[in-house]
């Protein structure tokens, strides 16, 4: 029986450490406050009075906080410090790129085996074995690891360095924030206009899977072969801001959209696919990742 121990008891850590134990680990757990620890203790967990005693006792490590001071403070201060050679080091929480690379490097120094390990997905991902991992380190540690990772997640792809699965992971968490402003500008201007609201939400809201899931062999493929032209889009975005300029509703999103679509159709994209906007910005990039 693998023994993990799991450092940072927040929603998301206690939730992994229930998983393990649904999936018949022994599991250490420490955190800062205690009643988390309690809380697990109850249901099979072996509370840790220290994260030096956790780190002692587990095979593997899983740290799970929130951003990078406090990876600073515990992960870089006091897991990597008592980490021994050989052990295996999953630092799950989502930090900045930088950060995963000066853990990586300490690790390292001392013959930890360290994977940044980022997840998409949320408490209920984590319940239902669905998470989205992003792993980074070297592909000798993240095959060891895999197998723990794939009882996590429904997905579990080597992305590359500590670096790039930061990248990756932020790059997914922004398209939440985009999503968020657009759709709140979009609904307002849909209540001026006397929509209802469940019927603005849905057809608002499958538009961004719809549009984004159609254009994603386009993308691989760096396909600009006109489904819909570039030109067409800037018509209708100008038609909709003009719709938004009647019903007096500021809709800010026009000033970041409008610039970029206009300056492509001036530089001659005007006939191509919309997508054109992606590839004309994006550098060719290799699309296989390992699973």
């Amino acid at each position: 029986m693998t023994h993990v121990g799991v450092v940072g008891l927040g929603k998301m850590g206690s939730e992994i450490a229930r998983s393990r134990l649904r999936h018949g680990y022994q599991v250490s757990v420490w955190n800062r406050s205690r009643p988390p620890v309690d809380v697990l203790a109850a249901e099979g967990a072996l509370p840790k009075a220290s994260i030096e005693e956790l780190v002692r006792d587990a095979e593997v490590v899983i740290v799970m906080l929130w951003g990078d001071d406090a990876a600073r403070e515990v992960t870089l201060g006091r897991v990597i410090p008592a980490a021994r050679a050989g052990q295996l080091l999953i630092e799950m929480s989502t930090l900045s790129p930088a950060m995963y690379e000066v853990l990586a490097g300490a690790a390292l120094g001392r013959g930890v085996d360290f994977l940044a390990a980022p997840v998409l997905g949320s408490v209920d991902a984590v319940r239902q074995g669905t998470l989205i991992v992003l792993a980074g380190g070297s592909e000798t540690t993240f095959r060891r690891a895999q197998p723990l990772l794939a009882s996590l997640g429904k997905t579990v792809t080597f992305v590359g360095s500590g670096t790039a699965s930061g990248v990756l992971k932020l790059s997914n968490n922004t398209i939440m924030g985009v999503i968020a402003v657009t759709m709140a500008e979009l609904l307002k201007l849909c209540a001026q206009a006397g929509i209802d609201r469940r019927l603005a939400v849905e057809s608002i809201s499958g538009a961004f899977g719809r549009i984004a899931g159609s254009k994603t062999q386009q993308l691989l493929d760096r396909d600009s072969d006109p489904h819909f032209s570039l030109d067409a889009l800037l018509k209708d975005l100008l038609l909709s801001r003009e719709a938004a300029a009647t019903l007096h509703v500021s809709v800010p999103i026009f000033d970041c959209v409008l610039p970029a679509v206009e300056a492509a159709a001036q530089s001659g994209l005007g006939e191509r696919d919309y997508i054109a906007l992606a590839l004309d910005l994006a550098p060719n990039q290799k699309t296989e990742a390992t699973h």
